[in-house]
């Protein structure tokens, strides 16, 4: 039995449940304390499922990053996507719902787009009339954290918004509080609570089984170095993608990894260890080319400042050819991918203007104490507590 009892686990065991029309945003991530998906724990429970809603990588969680999904039905049951043809649920789809449930694994992260599928849907919910019921799960970074410059609202996007820092510390369900205070005041909200969690817990200390919150995130260690080398989408390195190790390794067919490994070494970064590699992705940037590059050891997890990480790396990659580095556009043009993960150009202005390391982790963090200060009103956790609805 784990020593965390998941708001999942908890929400089953509310007679009130039963008496509501619900629609439930789930996918592979959520299931309960002892592995059962939620989307059958509720039907086992008799709950009156009225419609599946699924985030990026679908409800079934097997799509890619940046593939649309589209819409299904699964046990008789519409599954909408909420990535593809739209973000959001519409009037007609919430029209027959007395309630919405939320149960996805975040990873801490500001980039990650499940947190704005819970906004949008807490933004339509808050029009319709209709209730939003989320079911709290543990930071997977702890919740007790933040680092990062927070995003301004003239850079929001689905990879950055509602004014986060990078590693936002908060679970699921504070952030769904936060964004009632700061956003949405009228939406009739209701978290779920755990039991038993300790916000300065990594995900391992919970006695949880690890859920694979996407794909390419296929382990913890994986998500404490996201907050950084996640910024490596925004080039033509590759981060990992079509590897075993995606964001721990990164690369390119231009590089040398020794003479990079020896370069990020230097740094003496806490927490992580640099080897060089070789390998060759089976899909994604430079699918089938052989690529020189780096892979992150976490040594130390507590230590590890990930933005730094990431800044180190693009900073040398760079540097090591800079006709060959690229930063990528944006699907639809106008502008780079890489602003949109950095909360604007100013992070990549400093890299072309060949800023040291010590500049631009200065740059990345300042300002992190406004949002610090907005956070503390909706934090629920502190040490190991009992939580209540």
């Amino acid at each position: 039995m784990s020593a965390v009892h998941l708001g999942v686990d908890r929400f089953l065991e509310l007679p009130e449940a039963r008496n509501k029309a619900l629609g439930l945003v789930t996918n592979a991530t959520g299931f309960t304390s002892t592995g059962v998906p939620t989307w059958r724990a509720f039907l086992e429970r008799r709950l009156r499922v009225a419609a599946l809603f699924g985030p990026e990588h679908g409800f079934r969680g097997e799509a890619q990053d940046a593939v649309q999904v589209v819409d299904e039905e699964f046990r008789g049951i519409p599954v909408y996507s909420l990535y593809g043809s739209r973000l959001r649920p519409t009037p007609e789809m919430l029209r027959p719902l007395d309630a919405v449930v939320y149960d996805i694994q975040d990873v801490g992260c500001r980039y990650y787009t499940y947190l704005y599928t819970l906004a949008y849907v807490m933004e339509a919910c808050e029009k319709a009339g209709a209730e939003v019921i989320v079911l709290d799960r543990p930071n997977p970074i702890r919740a007790d954290r933040v680092e990062g410059t927070a995003i301004s609202a003239a850079f929001d996007s689905f990879v950055g918004g509602y004014g986060l820092s990078p590693r936002y510390g908060m679970t699921v369900g504070e952030f769904a509080e936060y964004l009632k205070g700061e956003y949405f005041s009228d939406v009739q909200l209701s978290v779920i609570w755990m039991e038993g969690y300790d916000r300065s817990s990594f995900f391992d200390e919970t006695g949880l089984p690890w859920p694979l919150p996407s794909p390419n995130l296929p382990s913890l260690n994986t998500a404490i170095l996201y907050p950084g080398t996640c910024l490596l989408e925004g080039t033509n390195l590759s981060e990992g993608r079509g590897t075993t190790r995606p964001f721990e390794i990164c690369g390119a067919p231009w590089l040398d990894g020794e003479i990079l490994r020896e370069r990020l070494a230097a740094y003496d970064l806490p927490g992580v260890v640099f080897s060089s590699i070789f390998f060759t992705p089976t899909f994604s940037k430079h699918a089938g080319l052989l690529c020189r590059g780096v892979l992150v050891h976490v040594v130390d997890r507590s230590a590890v400042d990930a933005l730094a990480v990431g800044a180190a790396i693009l900073r040398e990659a760079r540097r090591f050819d800079r006709s060959a580095f690229e930063w990528r556009e944006l699907w639809e043009g106008d502008g780079y991918f890489f602003d949109r993960l950095a909360g604007g150009p100013a992070l990549r202005e400093r890299l072309e203007a060949d800023a040291s390391l010590e500049g631009l982790r200065a740059f990345l963090v300042s300002g992190a104490e406004d949002f610090e200060e907005r956070r503390a009103r909706y934090l629920h956790y502190g040490s190991v507590v009992d939580a209540s609805t």
